[in-house]
């Protein structure tokens, strides 16, 4: 009789245990956890496979702390060697989710030279936890070694260590293979036996936030159609939903699909609290200035002028390092210089310190920075402006980010009528949508012949581009001052569709309607 109850109840942890994996390798790990939950464990073998299953349930999800609650469970256990070397590989995998990577690189390395060849699926696995250490630590020569020893025989594993590889083509700004890990990941993923939600959510959110830097518009619709399949709701993504709303709006208004831009914008802005509505707003912001909505793009960056206002800049999180810059980038298009620059130069003092994550390429920050001051110059007619946002354009060209080295190209070929940066503009933009604003400006650039102007207009520009302000101009033509400011801000702006005297010196120039300064 004892011997049968035994047996009944070997077979009912099995069947639950069973039941549990299932969930786990379906993806469905709050369902797994659930299913955990309802277990009682009759024996020590049951015991420790729940709470190794328990374990990596929670590692998955990055909860490094729960992960090791579970593994405190098995201290007085008699562990199989497999489940040792199991044991020890989650540990050091939670400390690297806690934040604590040497700790747990030092536990991944040690147990990596215990795992023999026989382990081989448990050594592969051990190597994805080791590279993803070495790449938080900022080591990626070892952490790529370690990734791409890995082959697809490991099915799930192989998903893992093809999405970190794209983490760290991005990382290194080589984001051509950046992009093919991560759509080589969610090919995996998509055929493999145990199905990982959250690969595809890390490698789906790294493709979709290369799109807008590769103007990547054929893979796009593929892209945006699994964007909206997947379930963003699971607990454990953090901001990735947000910033994927934010690339498919750039994408959607890079393919000339207005609309859906903003709505992907507006959905960014319910995502999140004050900092990231900020982002969201001036993405909305630049959405409309880009169909020439004018009171709309002021309206929207009106809001997040009010809402930056409520933000606490030294209590950020990592991914909103860079809001005072999104808002200073839309801000400067107003003309609004002075707002610019002090932006900039809380950036500065408060965001700037904090940028030093190992491993980093710090040539992209640097360069944002310096591509605001440089449009600050430029808007305010200093010719030092151009110098510093060619240099921008260099290193934004040289990182692969076309989308931003577009953007400076556009206003350096506007502004000096350099042939490079009309080059440069033409071939990154070959493929998107004639409606978009950079493809327009590209063509403007192309076909416009200029304003008429009235000699007395002409002679206005000359002078401003000679540096003269509105009084010397005045004294120099027998006016007031009001009257040479009311011609400039009202006939000249308007005739060239620019917004402060910078733009209109730049403009000048570009046509070549007045000549530069000697």
């Amino acid at each position: 009789m004892s011997i049968s109850g035994v047996g009944v109840q070997s077979v009912a942890e099995r069947g639950d245990l069973d039941e549990a994996r299932e969930a786990y390798r379906s993806g469905a790990l709050e369902q797994c956890l659930a299913a955990c939950d309802l277990i009682e464990c009759g024996t020590e073998k049951a015991r420790v496979k729940l709470a190794l299953l328990r374990a990596r349930v929670h590692v998955r999800m990055d909860r490094g702390d729960r992960a090791l609650d579970a593994l405190r469970a098995l201290t007085a256990a008699h562990l199989e060697p497999a489940e040792e070397l199991a044991v020890s590989m989650l540990t050091g995998a939670a400390y690297v989710r806690l934040g604590q990577s040497e700790r747990g690189a030092e536990i991944l390395s040690a147990v990596l030279k215990r795992a023999g060849p026989a382990d081989a699926n448990l050594r592969a696995e051990i190597a994805v936890h080791l590279g993803i250490a070495r790449v938080r630590l900022g080591s990626l020569d070892e952490a790529e070694a370690l990734l791409s020893a890995i082959g697809p025989e490991h099915d799930v594993i192989y998903a893992h260590a093809l999405e970190y590889l794209g983490w760290i083509g991005q990382m290194r700004s080589d984001f051509p293979a950046a992009a093919d890990h991560f759509r080589s990941a969610l090919a995996v993923i998509s055929g493999s036996r145990t199905y990982d939600r959250y690969i595809e959510a890390k490698s789906l959110y790294g493709l979709t936030a290369l799109c807008p830097e590769l103007f990547a518009t054929e893979e796009w619709p593929l892209i945006e159609r699994r964007v909206r399949r997947f379930d963003w709701s699971l607990e454990g993504l953090g901001p990735w939903p947000f910033w994927v709303n934010i690339a498919a709006s750039m994408m959607c208004e890079t393919v000339g699909d207005v609309a859906n831009a903003l709505r992907w914008a507006h959905a960014a802005r319910s995502r999140g609290g004050d900092a990231y509505s900020v982002v969201a707003l001036c993405r909305l912001a630049a959405t409309l200035r880009g169909v020439n909505e004018v009171h709309g793009h002021l309206d929207a960056l009106s809001q997040a002028s009010e809402l930056y206002e409520c933000v606490n800049l030294r209590n950020l999180p990592a991914d909103l390092q860079n809001v005072s810059l999104y808002l200073a980038e839309e801000v400067i298009h107003t003309g609004a210089a002075d707002t610019a620059e002090a932006l900039l130069a809380q950036h500065r003092d408060i965001m700037t310190p904090r940028l030093s994550s190992p491993g980093t390429d710090f040539g992209i920050f640097s360069a944002m920075e310096r591509s605001i001051e440089g449009l600050i110059s430029l808007t305010r007619g200093e010719k030092s402006g151009l110098m510093i946002l060619d240099a921008c354009f260099e290193i934004f060209a040289r990182l692969g980010y076309r989308r931003r080295a577009t953007a400076i190209a556009l206003r350096l070929a506007r502004a000096t009528n350099g042939s490079r940066y009309g080059e440069y503009a033409a071939a990154a933009l070959a493929g998107v949508s004639p409606q978009f604003w950079m493809k327009r400006h590209l063509d403007e650039l192309r076909t416009d012949p200029g304003p008429l102007l009235t000699p007395a207009e002409t002679h206005i520009l000359q002078l401003l581009v000679k540096g003269l302000t509105y009084k010397e101009i005045a004294a120099e033509r027998g006016v007031t001052w009001k009257t040479i400011s009311i011609q400039v801000q009202q006939a000249l702006f308007r005739k060239f569709s620019v917004r402060s005297r910078g733009e209109l010196v730049a403009e000048a120039l570009r046509r070549r309607i007045a000549a530069p300064p000697a």
